[in-house]
């Protein structure tokens, strides 16, 4: 049983929290009421400008006439105001008719309202959520159907295909990394396959360099994408790095030959554990990250060679034959600067966005089409590019040598 004390603090307690909902309601209203008196204010000087005069004065130049105005709800950041648009007739012949900068023709939200909704479906807000996360903020008039914000996320559409057409000429890229991610689009249980490109130019800055649908990630599919590249521009990079899918590889062979090829030791080690018994794994994992982590590829090879060989010696040939394969791919990084090493070892510059960019399409569930999944990705990778930090030691960038053109004549006559 509460005592009367305690009973009388909850009473207060709640006066207090009513008299605040009040104060703040009445801080909202005022609010919107500014709000609405300066922007009446800002469309009649608006219509004075227009017509050379204020209302019920002469003038020698007839330039129309006030016609009344059209009543019209506008969503703004401190909510949703009711307000009059001036209308104007009677304007001469040849001369521009009336229409207010202030509030377009049609027009419903502030520009800065579109964008925060935008910014919000980007951030991982569903469409189907907008109305019961927002109305209260913006008001029972304001338009937040899920037809709405779609219509919003058409821009989308525009920025990907401006993205995609880009002319890449103008940037020369030292590295560039190269993986694929899996969405949740179509019918059914489909996947689609969205194929990523991001290199680091000459000044060591990070840049989203292609994002595409791909089938799986097929050889062809890779091919197309490094080829329209190819054909936009650009260059071949001194190193490409990913992780093992051969149709990667295979397409690389094909498009950029002269560059360099690092594997990723991170999705190495993972194969090489995998194929072993669960409680034996914590103690090969050091030992086989141990060998990227030498201080020289001599070190690193002698590494390689031991645990190949106590591999064998337990019994485990399977993981023994996935660390032996290929480990010269594995080994590339050694070729250029030390202080880079730690960029090229991996392809965790587009691992590190997939987290973010699931977090997003776990939001939407499912796209209906994978284009609406390709133009949303594209949105929330450029979001997060603005945060991605530049190679260590970029000042080394320049100094590490492209492919010539003579070395890619060579290869073309051989």
């Amino acid at each position: 049983m509460a005592s009367t004390a305690e009973r009388a603090s909850k009473v207060k307690d709640n006066r207090q929290g009513e008299a605040r909902e009040v104060v703040e309601d009445q801080l909202e209203a005022l609010a919107r009421e500014g709000a609405r008196r300066m922007l009446c204010q800002a469309l009649s000087e608006e219509v004075d400008a227009y017509l050379g005069r204020g209302r019920y004065e002469r003038t020698e130049v007839y330039r129309g006439y006030r016609n009344g105005s059209t009543p019209r709800k506008l969503t703004l950041g401190s909510g949703t105001i009711d307000v009059a648009v001036p209308r104007v007739r009677g304007v001469p012949a040849g001369q521009e008719p009336f229409e207010s900068k202030i509030v377009r023709k049609y027009q419903r939200r502030s520009d800065t309202i579109d964008e925060t909704f935008m910014n919000l479906f980007v951030e991982g807000l569903a469409t189907r959520d907008f109305e019961p996360a927002l109305r209260l903020l913006v008001g029972q008039d304001a338009p937040l159907s899920p037809s709405t914000i779609s219509r919003l996320t058409k821009q989308f559409k525009e920025q990907y295909e401006a993205f995609d057409r880009k002319n890449l000429s103008g940037q020369r890229f030292v590295y560039i990394w190269a993986d694929g991610i899996y969405l949740k689009a179509g019918l059914g249980t489909e996947k689609a396959c969205l194929m990523v490109l991001i290199g680091a130019d000459t000044a060591g800055v990070k840049h989203l360099i292609a994002l595409r649908e791909g089938y799986r990630e097929t050889t062809e599919s890779w091919s197309d994408l490094i080829r329209d590249c190819r054909k936009r521009g650009l260059n071949e990079p001194a190193c490409w790095i990913a992780d093992g899918a051969l149709g990667l590889w295979a397409a690389v062979n094909e498009q950029s030959r002269n560059s360099a090829q690092q594997r990723c030791t991170n999705h190495k080690t993972v194969n090489v554990i995998d194929k072993l018994p669960v409680k034996e794994r914590p103690a090969w994992v050091p030992r086989v990250r141990a060998i990227w982590q030498a201080d020289s590829e001599q070190a690193a090879r002698r590494l390689h060679a031991a645990v190949v060989h106590d591999l064998r010696e337990a019994g485990y040939d399977r993981a023994a034959d996935c660390l032996a394969d290929d480990v010269d791919r594995c080994l590339t990084f050694y070729q250029f600067p030390e202080a880079h090493w730690i960029h090229l070892r991996t392809t965790n510059p587009i691992e590190s966005i997939f987290a973010s960019v699931r977090l997003r399409t776990n939001a939407a569930k499912r796209f209906k089409k994978t284009k609406s999944g390709v133009c949303l990705m594209h949105q929330v990778i450029e979001r997060l590019s603005k945060g991605w930090r530049r190679l260590r030691s970029a000042h080394l960038c320049p100094t590490v040598p492209l492919p010539s053109s003579s070395s890619k004549k060579q290869s073309k006559v051989a």
